[in-house]
């Protein structure tokens, strides 16, 4: 059964990169991606978005890092404004 919760995405750094991660509450199990600050990194988050939000039929909500905000990379920071709800930080 799906929860009628938004499915959320987590985002921390590491190192100069960044690792978006899902957890699917009905799944024993983790997807994951790994991108950079570029026009690329931004497309990749950006798909890894959609994808999750085509198999859930929702909007994805950004979880972010408090080390993460404000955004330095503006492309990045305009994928969570043009996909996801509200970023909300996490502690």
């Amino acid at each position: 059964m799906m929860s009628n919760s938004l499915p959320g995405i987590r985002i921390n750094s590491v190192g100069d990169r960044y690792v978006a991660t899902f957890e699917p509450e009905f799944l024993d199990a983790t997807y994951a991606l790994v991108f950079s600050e570029t026009v690329n990194g931004a497309v990749a988050l950006h798909r890894f978005a959609k994808m999750i939000e085509t198999e859930y039929g929702k909007r994805v909500k950004f979880h972010i890092g408090d080390e993460l905000l404000p955004m330095k990379s503006r492309l990045v920071a305009d994928i969570f404004t043009g996909i996801g709800v509200p970023q909300t930080a996490v502690r």
